[in-house]
């Protein structure tokens, strides 16, 4: 009988040639070895197939899968968990890279002896395009820190976590939704936080790249105005309800004015949410 491995990573891609290699040599270069590397090619028109063919060839660990077509980050990512044979998950992105080692065999010890936390993730270094360090995050350490800050803020960097691949299914896998675009992982946070604990190792484990955006007032207020309703929805698990949802509505003003034709609409739904 074939073993199966204790860790299945997912590495979505969508044109990632450019960077791809980088993150895959990462992961080969852990010092924990009991993994596969589900790459889920999400209908890439460049030839970043070839590249990945160049490691497949040599790791049988590395299995590709393309989609048709283009489905998006989260119907990629479910995709991968469907395929995914190990006990834990772990995430990277074709654009980041495990700096820390011994980052997957740090994950997998908590897990393996706090069978009550269903994730944890680690500290990042954020660098540019060009490789330079811009700055370091450390996102709370402790479930009861974490579940404090959760609706203020996001309190895990995706490329960082590995989980339990039982509660997330449990819990139905990433929302496909079109409200939870562009905020799958925050969502995924919030859902695994009602099945168990929920920690971050105070440990740099990835380079994590902050690329040239192009992400526009709208669509950041289309983020802003999705996030109320999840915070809405998960508030009878997780404290600081009223200030996560006053300090989101500033920045949907904020951004209001950045986008005029955007503002008459927050006002108006702060006048409804005021009485006045």
């Amino acid at each position: 009988m074939t073993k199966l491995p204790k860790v299945s990573i997912i590495l979505p891609t969508y044109d990632g040639s450019r960077f791809i290699e980088r993150a895959i040599k990462s992961v080969l270069e852990q010092s924990y070895l009991d993994f596969e590397l589900f790459i889920i090619d999400d209908g890439s028109t460049d030839n970043v197939a070839e590249v990945i063919s160049r490691f497949s060839e040599r790791d049988p660990r590395i299995l590709y899968l393309k989609n048709d077509k283009n489905l998006g980050i989260q119907k990629s990512l479910n995709r991968g968990l469907r395929e995914a044979k190990g006990e834990y998950i772990a995430r990277i992105d074709d654009d980041d890279e495990w700096i820390e080692k011994d980052k997957l065999k740090a994950q997998v010890d908590f897990l393996d002896n706090h069978h009550d936390y269903v994730l944890v993730g680690t500290g990042a270094v954020v660098i540019n395009e060009k490789g330079k360090e811009l700055f370091r995050i450390f996102k709370p350490e402790t479930d009861f820190k974490i579940r404090s800050n959760l609706l203020l803020e996001n309190c895990f960097m995706h490329p960082t976590v590995m989980f339990r691949k039982d509660a997330i299914m449990k819990i139905g896998g990433y929302d496909e939704e079109k409200e939870a675009k562009d905020l799958e992982d925050y969502v995924l946070w919030l859902k695994l936080g009602t099945v168990g604990k929920l920690a971050n190792l105070q440990i740099i484990g990835i380079k994590k790249m902050r690329r040239t955006s192009s992400v526009t007032s709208k669509i950041k207020i289309r983020r802003f105005k999705h996030r109320n309703q999840f915070i809405k929805k998960y508030r009878k698990y997780y404290p600081n309800y009223w200030q996560s949802l006053l300090r989101n509505y500033f920045r949907l003003i904020i951004y209001g004015y950045l986008d005029f034709s955007y503002f008459s609409v927050f006002k108006n739904r702060l006048k409804n949410i005021l009485g006045v």
